[in-house]
């Protein structure tokens, strides 16, 4: 069933608004700011005009995007073009907007009954589904133009307003924001929205994509998994050592699945929920990397046909699905996806056909308003109580008995997702979590994966190290159920709500000529850490969406990466893992993560530089000309830091320039020559974005892409908030 099964009246903005609006507009620069972070209290109490009733226009669900963090532009927009690339040419949705860095505003998630005052009813309210990428603290997300209006949203902002005409669900790729200390404030906001999607920890955004936490949570929405579901299983396949969190208006939101057409009930009160999710994954074991000089190439194994075939099969008759070798995810929307995908009263399978990973979820047990009522009335002196040691032993031994254990596992932790107690919140106070109960709803039995390789040190003598997999690939997971059915006569015997795992194929790459393995020269961890200090995430394989004050390595250790389901990967990428201390920009709290940069410049993104982009405004109709750095010249040359090393190849005729506007290629070469500035039918941007894509053609692995972008300001104008575009 596609789109809304709930017929609300239609909503369009009155004459009289759309002048009063415009009036607004002319004396923003006057009114004043208020104070970033922190909760505040309220103004007033929400306005009778702003809950006159719902609003939702019916038809298709409608999608809503802003990414925003200025000094992660190539992070944002592929969080913005993974979040589009699914649910955009679905027919039962429609993308109503998508606002990158300057075009984003604090203004379109701010309620208007606040001084001074915002648009959230023509923006994040106009759509069912809002996502957000950018920096966040537990105390708000941020915006890149701060003149709409302090460049931060905080509780104040959207107290008792989000949702009372059509937004259903926000989902957030920000770092801490439904953190424990600030989760009141955030859940006062919702008026009828059911589900806010979140991160407790930081979060990771990339570069590429489909390797973003958005283009997984899009392709699980059209997949049928619930709201809930989509988001921690996009969290499961893009992030690593993450935990999400959801809050909840109604238990029964959890069973939110638009592409079904089901939704929870509109609720207006004053009592929530929320459950957490971990994402997994073990960090790098310690390597000593003074010891090293080289390490051996891994090339991962391309699946034929004929193999995925086989695998996809094999993996059907073991969770008793259905599988033929034309089972194809066309019918999500997107006719070149990589996965296989079947599905029977719920229980789904995928399997990425190209790397072997896999995916099989029980989507009626995992995450829904039945487990989380079984897990708050379920207790440990239950006799169908599943503790931590069955769980561990459950999982041993279905993968032993359905030979889906790797050799080259080792088995992690154990650790459950939660569910809390019912929260009472009346008024935006700091929200107070001690006396919150929080109750198990499953086991994750989470294994880590290792290589054993020969490495080469100065004196080029080889020795034997172990190394870690990490990267978000690299994780096996079985998902078991804190209760057994009532009578069970033995819980050992319980089958898991979900797996994944099945990493890729890989083999030690040789000489086509002479037979010998390949080894790759790696950087030393010193210069590792200088290059990562200056250059951040041009090097780094993951992004971290928190503003960050200052930061410090604390300490290092190699470890190869495995990129995630759907990305083509040729070989594993032999990576640092930096553990960094970060103080946090608005809240000065201190916080450790970890940044994974490539060992070696051949695996690392190469330079993306726009030389001569214009910083003044230009009348549109007129025509310019833009220029790319030259990729194959060293880091010193181009102006990066005294680093003699060049990123990628190092061969001029490996590197692919490429031009687009809006996501469109406009022209491919090392120039743009005689780009017209064209005349914006958008008046909120009143500017252009070029990006500049370079590719590495002879990089081992197709998705090392760089990025920039020249943001382009045309002829001023008169901005008047709209719902359409």
């Amino acid at each position: 069933m596609s789109g809304k099964i709930h017929v609300r009246m239609l909503y369009t903005l009155p004459l009289v608004l759309l002048m009063l609006l415009l009036l607004a507009s002319a004396v923003w620069a006057g009114e004043p700011e208020e104070e970033p972070g922190g909760s505040g209290e309220p103004v007033g109490e929400t306005s009778a005009a702003a809950v006159s009733g719902p609003y939702d226009d019916g038809g298709n669900w409608e999608l809503g995007i802003h990414g925003t963090a200025g000094d992660l532009t190539a992070a944002t927009a592929a969080e913005r073009a993974g979040m589009s690339y699914w649910l955009a040419p679905a027919s039962n949705w429609t993308q109503r907007y998508s606002f990158a860095e300057s075009g984003s505003w604090e203004k379109d998630f701010k309620r208007d009954n606040v001084t001074p005052s915002g648009w959230e009813n023509s923006y994040i309210d106009s759509v069912d589904l809002q996502f957000y990428v950018g920096h966040g603290w537990p105390g708000g997300f941020t915006f890149f133009n701060s003149s709409y209006n302090d460049g931060s949203l905080v509780p104040n902002d959207c107290y008792r307003s989000w949702g009372d005409r059509d937004n259903e669900w926000l989902a957030l790729t920000s770092c801490q924001v439904l953190a424990d200390s600030n989760l009141g404030n955030w859940a006062a906001c919702m008026y009828g929205q059911h589900l806010i999607m979140g991160f407790v920890t930081n979060a990771s955004a990339y570069n590429n994509a489909s390797s973003t936490q958005a283009y997984h949570f899009g392709r699980y929405i059209m997949q049928n998994y619930t709201m809930p579901q989509a988001w921690y299983k996009a969290c499961d396949v893009a992030q690593r050592g993450r935990i999400t969190r959801t809050i909840i208006n109604e238990l029964d939101c959890l069973n939110d699945k638009p592409n079904y057409g089901q939704v929870c009930a509109d609720s207006y009160d004053w009592d929530w929920w929320y459950q957490t999710h971990s994402c997994g994954t073990e960090t790098a074991l310690y390597v000593p990397s003074q010891d090293i000089q080289q390490l051996p190439v891994f090339k991962a194994k391309a699946l034929t046909l004929q193999e995925a075939d086989n695998r996809f099969a094999t993996l059907g008759e073991t969770f008793g699905l259905p599988t033929t070798p034309t089972v194809q995810a066309a019918g999500l929307g997107q006719d070149d996806s990589n996965f296989y995908i079947t599905e029977v009263n719920s229980r789904t399978l995928e399997m990425d056909k190209v790397s072997g990973l896999f995916n099989y979820s029980d989507l009626n047990a995992l995450w829904t308003t039945d487990q989380a009522v079984r897990a708050m009335s379920v207790s440990a002196a239950s006799p169908n109580y599943i503790s931590q040691d069955d769980a561990r032993q459950i999982a041993d031994a279905f993968l032993r008995n359905s030979k889906l254990g790797a050799s080259d596992a080792v088995f992690y932790e154990v650790i459950s997702d939660t569910i809390s107690s019912e929260i009472i919140t009346t008024t935006l106070t700091a929200a107070a979590l001690d006396d919150v109960e929080e109750f198990p709803i499953l086991w994750q039995v989470i294994y880590s994966r290792r290589l054993h390789a020969q490495t080469i040190n100065a004196a080029g003598v080889m020795q034997e190290q172990e190394f870690s997999v990490v990267g978000s690939g690299a994780k096996q997971k079985v998902y078991v159920p804190v209760a057994a059915e009532v009578g069970a006569a033995d819980i050992l015997q319980t089958q898991p709500n979900g797996v994944q795992g099945g990493w890729r194929q890989i083999e030690q790459a040789v000489d086509a000529a002479t037979g010998e393995a390949l080894y790759t020269t790696i950087l030393t961890a010193e210069e590792v850490k200088a290059l990562y200090l200056a250059l951040l995430d041009k090097v780094a394989l993951n992004d971290l969406p928190i503003e960050v004050k200052s930061r410090e390595i604390l300490t290092h250790t190699i470890a190869y990466w495995e990129e995630p389901v759907g990305v083509d990967q040729g070989e594993f990428i032999p990576v640092y893992e930096l553990k960094l201390k970060l103080v946090e920009a608005q809240s000065d709290a201190v916080v450790e993560d970890f940044v994974y940069v490539p060992a070696s410049p051949i695996y690392m993104r190469p330079v993306a530089k726009i030389l001569d982009a214009p910083t003044e405004p230009i009348n549109a109709g007129t025509a310019i000309s833009l220029t790319a750095a030259d990729a194959s010249k060293s880091l010193k040359e181009l102006g990066f830091g005294d680093f003699n090393i060049v990123l990628g190849s190092g061969d001029p005729t490996d590197y692919q320039y490429d031009w687009y506007l809006d996501g469109e290629l406009i022209e491919s070469g090392p120039a743009l020559n005689n780009f017209v500035i064209p005349f914006s039918a958008d008046n909120r941007a009143l500017s252009v974005t070029i990006e500049l894509r370079v590719k590495d053609i002879r990089s081992p692995n197709t998705n090392t892409v760089a990025t920039d972008k020249a943001v382009i300001t045309s002829d001023l104008g008169i901005f008047l908030p709209t719902v359409t575009r």
